[in-house]
């Protein structure tokens, strides 16, 4: 089981930030590792929608998500489907710092079928961090300047 939390201040304020993070369909051109998004109807009661991710890091995979949305301070999600995943739940929790400043805490836990040690898994979420992080900010700019 891999888990991660994070807290992080956005530049944009609480409506950029939100929407920009809610942008699924451009996560590829931002967030590394993630070579192909879909976003599909929702099968889950309250569910935004779906969203399949492909990702390549250290090895291809997919996973589906059931992606819950309130406006303006969270996104949460469950695991629907993965060919590496047995669960996936997290969540961005949002707040306005400032005008133009949002506080983001970030938390996620996954579980991987099969024995993929926890120091691995730890490691490589630790490492994605950084690049992650600056690439939802590139989303929310973005999403400011449209």
């Amino acid at each position: 089981m891999a888990k991660l939390e994070t807290e992080h201040i956005f530049r944009g304020n609480l409506e950029a930030s939100f929407n920009g993070i809610r942008q699924y369909e451009r996560y590829p051109k931002y967030l590394p590792g993630v070579t192909k998004v879909k976003i599909i109807e929702p099968k889950v009661a309250g569910s935004r929608c779906q969203v399949l991710y492909e990702l390549n890091l250290i090895k291809k995979f997919f996973y589906v998500l059931n992606m819950f949305e309130e406006k303006p301070g969270r996104i949460w999600w469950t695991l629907d489907d993965s060919n590496l995943m047995k669960s996936n739940e997290g969540e961005w929790l949002l707040s306005a710092k400032d005008k133009t400043k949002t506080k983001a805490k970030y938390a996620v836990e996954v579980k991987f079928r099969g024995l993929v040690p926890g120091a691995i898994t730890d490691k490589v979420a630790q490492a994605n961090l950084p690049a992650m992080l600056s690439g939802f900010q590139q989303l929310i700019d973005d999403y400011g300047k449209a």
